[in-house]
């Protein structure tokens, strides 16, 4: 059990969080993941996954593919108060 009250500990996180994703978002291992993970699911969801688990893809579409993917992920914060309704707070945060 920590020694830190929740309160303590929510209002730490709320402070950290930014630099958090920051340092997350600068660090290229969480590309390569993505890259990595991106590629693993087009596979599986374009049906050419082999059964030893390699993918067949034409070389160039997949690479831009992955890529568009890619570009369109984004790490970022929500506010305490939305994840009861989560998907009602991304919806108008457009």
């Amino acid at each position: 059990m920590s020694q830190l009250s929740d309160s303590t500990i929510s209002k730490l996180a709320d402070t950290l969080v930014s630099d958090v994703i920051d340092y997350i978002n600068e660090d290229e291992r969480l590309r390569d993941f993505y890259l990595e993970v991106i590629g693993d699911a087009l596979c599986e969801k374009l049906g050419n996954k082999k059964e030893d688990g390699t993918c067949s893809f034409g070389g160039d579409l997949s690479s831009e593919l992955i890529m568009e993917i890619a570009d369109r992920i984004l790490i970022t914060t929500i506010p305490n108060d939305t994840t009861a309704d989560l998907l009602s707070y991304f919806r108008n945060k457009k």
